[in-house]
């Protein structure tokens, strides 16, 4: 009697209650695993309860997510205690579930994402990530996300190069110093460090050693004089640079279409490859997009820039120039040259940061005549924290002037002041429009 009713006790866990087939059972491994790698590692273990089939199935699911989120979660849940109790008991509690899952799981990782914050506790402990790291680099990696949060950048440990399956890196905030036989990663195809700090040659040993990579990031990453690239199959890159370097180049990038870079003050020297505009523009051919600061437009402008340029970037169609300071010379002429000798921009957006509250008059109007160019390409100018002095109203004029088939024209100012709008919006209604058509918009 009793085996016959535990027998029906277990056909009703893999069935229905009238007999049909239970779905949930019944699902293929391949669509479990994609349930779980989806739910916070808590909402994955719970999963255990709903069938024999899914019990301990989470343990070996590839994508494991200890975020932001994962903290934050427990970090509310402990918000009813005591602080310093709190503190304590949540770095506890943090450091245990991470081990235990890492303990517990079974088969490979794809996908990893570990957070790690800063707890306010007496001891001023910090997560031993060194063996987590460990774990990682024998189970074949693909994609690594690691975001350290507290104050000083944690230096990686050896075990770390041996993650050679990486596809996907992501760092915040850490330490890189290669072992000597260090060759790169040779499978990585997105790249993204925040505050990662190079020791010897790391980046350069990096670049050279992933073949693969397609898209780079690079802010704010301390340990780089000369930025050299050299990727075949990069498409994009992100650099932001805020200490001091020396030169920039870009070698071997013939599928680079995306760019943007910004920098603080350079010692520029001019004699390296691609620290003047015509190398920078020639040394990327498939270039489309480009967004540049007004810092880094005085380094391309090295000590003599040309009014025309003996090669034009054809297919460079949105260009974006930050914090571009109308008062200073190199700026504006780098601008200038770089706006003529793109025949099919289409789009400009320019976010000013002019600052003295008396820069000069440059006269663009005068200078640009003689070059007797138009730019039959542009469509739409956008112009943000605009102040209403004389050489921004100018650069306004000249782009009006010069553009035939523009279609919009927005321009917001820094401070919304009435008299500021009215003064401009008379300005442009007496000055000439190539362009019949064009809306312009002030505010």
């Amino acid at each position: 009697m009793e085996v016959a009713r535990k027998r029906k006790l277990d056909t009703d866990t893999d069935t229905g209650t009238n007999g049909n087939l239970d779905l949930i059972s019944d699902l293929p491994s391949h669509i479990i695993n994609s349930i779980l790698s989806r739910l916070p590692i808590r909402d994955a273990g719970r999963t255990s309860a709903l069938s024999r089939k899914w019990r301990g199935y989470w343990a070996s699911v590839q994508h494991l997510d200890f975020g932001y989120q994962f903290y934050h979660t427990m970090e509310i849940a402990a918000g009813k205690k005591r602080y310093g109790y709190r503190q304590f008991q949540l770095k506890y509690e943090y450091e245990r579930i991470i081990e235990k899952v890492f303990s517990l799981h079974r088969g490979p990782l794809v996908k990893v994402n570990l957070y790690i914050p800063k707890f306010d506790t007496r001891d001023n402990r910090i997560p031993d990530i060194d063996q987590w790291i460990a774990r990682l680099s024998g189970n074949n990696i693909k994609e690594l996300t690691l975001t350290y949060e507290n104050r000083e950048r944690h230096l990686l440990p050896r075990c770390f190069f041996l993650c050679l399956d990486l596809t996907h890196l992501e760092l915040h905030n850490i330490v890189l110093k290669p072992p000597p036989d260090f060759k790169g990663f040779r499978s990585l195809i997105a790249l993204k460090f925040i505050r990662v700090k190079f020791k010897g040659n790391m980046f350069e040993s990096l670049m050279c050693g992933s073949p693969l990579l397609q898209k780079l990031i690079l802010k704010n990453s301390p340990g780089i004089d000369h930025f050299k690239v050299s990727a075949p199959n990069l498409e994009s890159i992100c650099f932001q640079a805020t200490s001091v370097f020396k030169t920039i180049c870009f070698e071997n990038v013939p599928k680079l279409t995306d760019v943007t870079i910004s920098t603080m003050d350079t010692e520029a020297d001019h004699s390296a490859k691609s620290s003047t505009l015509l190398e920078f523009l020639s040394s990327l051919p498939k270039l489309a997009r480009l967004s540049v600061n007004g810092k880094f437009l005085k380094f391309l402008a090295g000590d003599t820039l040309p009014q025309e340029l003996p090669t034009a970037a054809e297919g460079l169609s949105y260009l974006k120039l930050n914090s571009l300071d109308f008062a200073n010379f190199d700026q504006i002429s780098c601008a200038l040259c770089l706006i003529r000798n793109t025949p099919n921009l289409k789009e400009l957006q320019i976010k000013a940061c002019t600052t003295t509250d008396k820069p000069p008059k440059w006269g663009y109007m005068e200078v640009e005549d003689h070059f007797g160019c138009t730019l039959d390409g542009l469509r739409v100018v956008k112009m943000e924290l605009i102040k209403g002095f004389k050489p921004e109203q100018e650069f306004v004029q000249y782009l009006l002037s010069n553009s035939p088939f523009l279609g919009k024209m927005s321009i917001k100012y820094s401070q919304t002041q009435q008299r500021l709008i009215l003064d401009m919006a008379t300005e442009l209604i007496r000055c000439h429009k190539a362009s019949p058509t064009v809306n312009i918009s002030l505010s």
